[in-house]
């Protein structure tokens, strides 16, 4: 999954929490104040579901687009990964040889 539809979806969900705590609220509110709000949540619902369609079309559209992104996002994370062992992996051999060489002075 590539980072803006993680945080395309993230933010959808983010909107349907707010659509329940508010639904949550107007339990606990006058009836005026309940069909007030009842009426901005249908209001949210039709915004975040055009929200999520919008989003599915772009990524429909744009599925090149989004499958070169993601593929080279994997390969940029493999080389860095690679990197970092290759460094570790020299540190350690360095720490070993050092340790070696430390034993080897106390002996004589």
């Amino acid at each position: 999954m590539s980072e803006q539809e993680s945080k395309t979806k993230k933010i959808i969900k983010e909107i349907s929490d707010k659509i329940d705590e508010l639904l949550e609220q107007s339990d606990i509110s006058k009836d005026d104040v309940k069909k007030e709000i009842h009426a901005r949540i249908v209001e949210l619902k039709k915004s975040r579901d055009q929200v999520n369609e919008e989003f599915k079309k772009i990524k429909e559209d744009n599925k090149e687009t989004f499958d070169k992104a993601e593929k080279l996002a994997k390969n940029t994370f493999k080389e860095v990964k690679s990197a970092f062992t290759d460094f570790f992996g020299k540190i350690t051999e360095e720490s070993r040889e050092e340790d070696t060489k430390k034993e080897e002075n106390k002996a004589e």
